[in-house]
């Protein structure tokens, strides 16, 4: 018994040489040195409101149906924007007050300049209104947009017939029709863009855009104005700044009132 006791394992041994020990070297990687000062926090981007990617896309259908059914009708009234040559081919073509392109493209326009207004008010103004909100505001502007549009068209008829300028008030308005149905497919391309990279430098080139057409529709308009020599030039401005400038002014006015009221 006491030689069993004394004696050594080699089990222990055998183990030993058939299982080498192992040796451990310095890892490749690293612990991270990020702390928790180094962490900041962003908002979620929210994604729109199911009814806007709708209005798009209507818009999209819209000026597909016209430019299927009415593709030269369509690059006239894209070159007329720009070259009176192509507003007599325009007017020999037909009647463009009366066709469905018009009303198509001008659907257009008033859903795509309504909903620039309503996104410039949303992240740049915070204009708020009692009880309208979402889509209740944009139908709310769109309908200011329609009445807008709709009483200087009619007070501009009204004019032709005081003044009997019968043919240079048709040419006039058929200048903003041409350019209400251009500026339509730019801004909904514009809308696109910064609705959905979420880009506030957008919103602000596309209002940019936008002014640079109504600053050379305005322009235009005076010089089909000038065709009328019992008018002075002087006269001639200060009717269209009546028009044009005057209802925009004021309602910037009101927009500022309703600002301060809500500041105050």
């Amino acid at each position: 018994m006491s030689r069993i006791q004394i004696s050594t394992d080699t089990t222990l041994t055998i183990q030993s040489m058939a299982v080498p020990q192992q040796e451990f070297s310095k890892s490749i990687f690293s612990a991270s040195h990020l702390h928790p000062g180094n962490f900041q926090t962003k908002n979620i981007r929210q994604n729109q409101p199911e009814w806007i990617p709708l209005l798009l896309l209507f818009c999209i259908l819209l000026i597909t149906w016209t430019r299927v059914f009415y593709p030269k009708r369509m690059q006239q009234i894209y070159k007329a924007s720009f070259s009176n040559r192509f507003i007599k081919q325009l007017v020999r073509d037909g009647d463009l007050f009366k066709e469905r392109i018009s009303l198509a493209l001008g659907m257009v326009f008033v859903v795509t300049f309504s909903l620039l207004i309503y996104e410039f008010n949303r992240q740049i103004l915070g204009l708020t209104f009692p009880h309208i909100t979402g889509v209740g505001l944009f139908v709310l502007i769109m309908a200011a947009v329609l009445l807008y549009q709709t009483v200087k068209v009619a007070l501009i008829q009204m004019l032709g017939i005081i003044f009997k300028t019968k043919e240079t008030t048709y040419g006039y308005l058929l200048n903003i029709l041409i350019f209400t149905l251009f500026s339509g497919p730019v801004l909904l391309v514009a809308n696109i863009l910064f609705l959905y990279l979420n880009s506030v430098f957008l919103l602000y080139f596309s209002l940019i855009i936008f002014m640079v057409f109504f600053t050379f529709r305005f322009v235009k308009g005076f010089f089909i104005g000038t065709a009328l020599t019992k008018f002075s030039y002087l006269f001639l401005f200060v009717y269209l700044c009546s028009l044009e400038i005057l209802p925009l002014l004021i309602i910037i006015k009101l927009l500022l009132i309703h600002m301060k009221s809500l500041g105050g």
